[in-house]
């Protein structure tokens, strides 16, 4: 199940904590996007790149996001390549933030 989340809320908290909301932040992410694709998916190997190498698992994220919205109809582009040049020259935040929009999206849609 997605959450709505407030994006300025979560990179200050991410900023206060030093970081470790934003591995929590992570984690859901990786979790709600997969989750539209498949319910059953709990994420795991996005989690783990997400932590170890973000781009990467953003960039899976995003793909399994995007499969997930055209299997049930959602009009959603595939912003995949963009998060992985925006993880590749350092703009990992824009990712968090753009992900965690198109699930707010999600949510309110729903």
């Amino acid at each position: 199940m997605q959450t709505k989340r407030n994006i300025v809320v979560c990179i200050l908290l991410t900023l206060v904590t030093c970081g470790i909301y934003g591995i929590y932040w992570a984690i859901m992410l990786a979790k709600e996007a997969v989750s539209v694709k498949d319910p059953a998916d709990n994420g795991l190997l996005e989690i783990v790149l997400m932590l170890f190498l973000p781009f990467l698992g953003f960039f899976l994220a995003e793909k399994k996001f995007a499969e997930g919205c055209q299997a049930r109809g959602i009009e959603h582009n595939d912003n995949s390549i963009l998060y992985l040049i925006l993880g590749l020259v350092g703009l990992g935040i824009v990712n968090f933030c753009m992900l965690q929009n198109d699930l707010n999206k999600l949510v309110s849609n729903a």
